[in-house]
Formats: structure tokens, sequence, C-alpha cells
């Protein structure tokens, strides 16, 4: 999921959280209340999963590091959580103590189900990048071209030509095997939504095509002579990229 799609699908959660737990308890302030505590834990942990363990370990078929990580991930999550429940609920019966424990009846299950969204998470994370395995490199790509605002006028693409695509700070500069740079005000996080899967995200401020990939590593990657940074954030969704096209070709 990119971070877009990511925002919108954890409030979409905390606000169903909110309105089920608020319903069940009869107050919808505690229900906001426990998720500020829960929430944060679960979704650094959902992070972690999703954007380190799984890409880099899972389908890198690293099984056995993917899952001695994924234990001790567990464990400092469940600390974390466990801290939060014991904070949480000595401040509420600190001011609520009389109702405390018909608020812990209600709220017992809210961690249970916050780990189990993870789980959720994670499965949609894998699904996507097992999508990905069905194309094959070379293989004529049923996008062929993009249209972009470019001087005024709608230009139109070919895919084929396009090598890399440069984020510069309020406009995007996208560099074509022809030599020639076309310049556009289009963000570089919107050109990606748009971009088939042979474009691959390996920084903030680039985005490459895989069939003029001349080398890489964990740093950079080496398109016509051209060193392109891999960024921390991109490096394990790339590496796991590259492992699927390697196994495909």
């Amino acid at each position: 999921m990119n971070r877009i799609i990511q925002i919108f699908f954890w409030v979409g959660i905390s606000t169903v959280m909110l309105i089920i737990f608020g319903s069940i308890s009869g107050n919808f302030v505690y229900s906001f209340y426990f998720l500020s505590f829960f929430m944060p834990v679960v979704i650094i942990t959902a992070w972690f999963f999703n954007n380190v363990l799984i890409p880099g370990y899972l389908l890198a078929r690293k099984y056995g590091e993917f899952f001695l990580y994924a234990f001790y991930a567990l464990i400092i999550s469940l600390d974390l959580e466990l801290l939060m429940v014991f904070i949480a609920f000595i401040l509420i019966g600190h001011y609520d103590h009389e109702n405390l424990g018909r608020i812990i009846d209600a709220y017992k299950w809210m961690p249970v189900t916050m780990y189990f969204i993870i789980i959720l998470s994670g499965f949609f994370t894998i699904v996507s990048f097992l999508l990905k395995r069905n194309y094959i490199p070379g293989r004529e790509d049923s996008n062929k071209y993009i249209m972009v605002r470019s001087e005024r006028k709608n230009r139109k693409l070919d895919l084929s030509l396009v090598v890399f695509v440069e984020s510069m700070a309020d406009y995007v500069k996208i560099y074509l095997a022809t030599e020639e740079t076309v310049i556009t005000r289009e963000k570089i996080s919107s050109l990606a939504e748009k971009l088939p899967v042979r474009f691959i995200r390996v920084h903030r401020s680039y985005i490459i095509n895989y069939d003029f990939m001349e080398s890489y590593n964990k740093e950079e990657v080496f398109i016509k002579g051209k060193s392109i940074p891999v960024s921390r954030t991109y490096k394990h969704e790339f590496l796991a990229q590259m492992k699927i096209f390697m196994d495909i070709c």
C-alpha cells in the first residue's frame, strides 16, 4: 500500500473501532481515549511488518530470518501494548474507579482486534507483491503510454522510452532514452500511481525503469552510467521487487 492508501486505511480502521467500541461501552470518549493509547503501537508494528519484514525477508525467501525477527517484533510490540493497557487503566481508575470493572470488560478485546488488523494489512501487502509475480519483464505492457502536462500542453509519452523520473522540489523531470528531458509540475507520487509495475520507486525523488537498469546494490542503482540512490524507506520493497523479477527471468 502506498502512503495515501495507508493513511486512509488507518483512518478508516480507527473510525470503525471508535464506533464499535464506543457503542459497546456506551461511551465514545473512552473509546477515543483507548484508541489514542493503542493505535500508535499497532501502526508502528504494522509498518515494520509490511515495509521491512515482508518485502525484505518473507518475499525474499529468507524464511528463518523472517520468523525470528517477526517473533522479536511481536514480543516487543506486545510488551509496549501491555504497558499502554496498564497506563490507560491506571488513569481511568484514578478518575472513574467505580466503573473500572465494566470499562475493562468493554475494552478487553480491543488489543486483540488490533493485532488481527495487523495480520489483515500484512495479508494485503503479500497479495499485492504476489500479483506482481505475474509480470514478466520485457513482455509488452498494456499500458504503453502516459499523458503528462508539459509546456502548457498535454503530452503523450511512450513508456518504453522513459529511463527514470526525478523530482526537483516543485517540478518533475522525466528522462527519455532519446536524451530528451520532459519537465512537468505533476507530483512524483501521482506519476508513481500511473506507471506500470516495471517502474520502481527507489527514493522519494526517483522512479526507475527496470528495463534500463544496468546494475544495483543496496545503496544505489546504475542506469545509463548514472548513479541513483536507494533510500532506506524504499530499500526493502526495491530489493524484494528485484528478487521477484530475477525469479521470473
